[in-house]
């Protein structure tokens, strides 16, 4: 009967434990591990109270949750039964307390304090025994579960601050991963990245950086505006990503443009003074002589002294004339009057004129053209000014020391259109300035450039005047071996003025 009545405690026990651990795989908070014990407990031994320490004797839980069982009564008795690793039972007034360390691989854990109405049977504190070795691995992986939410809880912290600090900024932000796909995006790039072309770029860049393991930079102009993209690696365990930052430095782009204008502007106020000093300074200086020495100046050199004052004034009214075309440009007020005209003979014209200048510059000076007429709908003067700006330039710019100095001028009729060509060997356009020459006040620096007169306005009427005329204008050009200037013009223009 005894053995029975064993067997069918043991089987409680079992079960009980079984129920307790199947209990532990629902279970997913400190709390419920927690409650789960009491509940095993109260069926092994119904205790009165429930009070649950852990290895540095602090309350984790009591049962009843309301009462206030003064543990601390029992100090010395949970100290001896901590430092003796001993499961005890005393008599304490009318009850009965029981001492139950939790013990795992010779740590303490903490220390179950029960209150009994009576001392326990032997079988219920071997079962006592078997749970709080049980709850020294439910202590432990409470332990290990409060570490392991606590630093969830810091990364998650840490990992909304560095997102909140990365929403902040007015760059778009983005990681990419080896695979090429996007990890990470900022807000300002979930708001802004509706750009497949600026995307594209930056997904570029990122991948190259990927590749080589080192820092990559670009920029892209789209729909006017203006991005620089920088992407640095990122080691990602085993592998390399890429933080890419895109930068919207349109602001700066135009500044810096301003910057550079006021420059030029100021350099071009200096220079103009410079360019009407000159031939004012000539045309006072004979018409002077001429004045105070009429009586005795013979009739030949009267004539040079005339001519003299002519080429000067012409000068003068050239550099009024180029002013004031530049500014009817800024007032958006430079008007073509166009009509049927041969190109051949205007061009031709030009060259013609030129010829004195080009020989007295020690300058030959061709023209070439398959067609006797190339006839187009076109302002001829602009035209010839154009041909003029162009050819002067070639001139002026030639090496001055070098022989067989040449200008080329040709012109082509191409389908619809004529190809006006100036080709020279002089000096050149180096290969980072060609895409400013044309812009206005630019004037490119060279040893030359000071010696060499001119308003550095030439080429920004060509080009304003060409475009007016729905042309384009281009340079091809190898510093100190020559340029060639492409000016490409249709040969009819219908419903257009000439304005812009």
């Amino acid at each position: 009967m005894a053995e029975s009545i064993e067997t069918t405690s043991g089987k409680k026990i079992i079960t009980l434990f079984s129920s307790f651990i199947m209990e532990l795989n629902n279970i997913k908070s400190r709390d419920q591990i927690l409650s789960a014990l009491v509940r095993i407990l109260r069926k092994i031994v119904s205790p009165k109270w429930v009070v649950i320490l852990d290895e540095r004797k602090k309350l984790p839980l009591s049962f009843p949750k309301d009462d206030d069982h003064n543990y601390m009564r029992f100090s010395e008795l949970i100290d001896w039964a901590m430092e003796n690793n001993s499961h005890s039972f005393y008599p304490v007034g009318d009850e009965i307390v029981g001492l139950l360390p939790m013990i795992r691989a010779g740590e303490i854990r903490g220390i179950i304090i029960l209150g009994l109405n009576e001392e326990p049977k032997v079988e219920e504190i071997d079962a006592l025994r078997v749970f709080s070795f049980l709850s020294s691995t439910v202590a432990e992986n409470i332990m290990l579960l409060q570490e392991l939410t606590e630093k969830n809880r810091l990364v998650e912290e840490t990992m909304n601050y560095l997102h909140s600090i990365l929403d902040t900024f007015p760059e778009m932000v983005i990681v990419v991963s080896q695979e090429g796909e996007i990890v990470y995006m900022n807000r300002r790039f979930v708001e802004e990245s509706n750009n497949d072309e600026i995307k594209e770029k930056a997904m570029q860049i990122a991948r190259e950086v990927i590749e080589t393991g080192t820092r990559r930079t670009g920029e892209i102009e789209s729909d006017g505006q203006f991005y620089s993209i920088v992407a640095e690696p990122l080691k990602y365990y085993s592998t390399t990503q890429a933080v890419t930052t895109i930068m919207n430095i349109t602001s700066t782009k135009e500044l810096e443009k301003l910057k550079q204008i006021d420059r030029m502007k100021a350099e071009f106020i200096a220079n103009i003074s410079h360019e009407l000093r000159t031939p004012l300074a000539a045309i006072k200086a004979y018409s002077e002589t001429i004045l105070n020495s009429l009586e005795e100046i013979d009739i030949d050199t009267l004539k040079d002294f005339t001519k003299t004052i002519y080429e000067e004034s012409q000068h003068l009214e050239n550099l009024l004339n180029e002013l004031l075309d530049f500014s009817k440009m800024e007032r958006k007020a430079l008007k073509m009057e166009r009509r049927n005209v041969n190109v051949v003979e205007v061009i031709k014209s030009a060259v013609d004129s030129m010829m004195e200048y080009a020989n007295s510059n020690k300058v030959k000076l061709f023209f070439e053209s398959n067609d006797d007429v190339i006839e187009a709908y076109v302002d001829p003067t602009r035209i010839r000014q154009v041909a003029l700006n162009l050819i002067s330039n070639a001139i002026k710019y030639s090496k001055k020391e070098a022989e067989n100095k040449y200008v080329r001028v040709k012109l082509e009729k191409k389908e619809d259109t004529f190809l006006l060509l100036v080709e020279d060997n002089g000096v050149g356009v180096p290969k980072d300035k060609l895409g400013k020459i044309f812009e206005k006040f630019y004037r490119v620096d060279s040893s030359l450039t000071y010696e060499v007169s001119g308003t550095g306005l030439g080429l920004s009427i060509v080009k304003e005047i060409v475009e007016l005329h729905g042309g384009r204008v281009w340079v091809e050009s190898e510093e100190g071996k020559g340029s060639t200037f492409n000016v490409e013009i249709p040969l009819s223009l219908e419903g257009n003025d000439g304005q812009h």
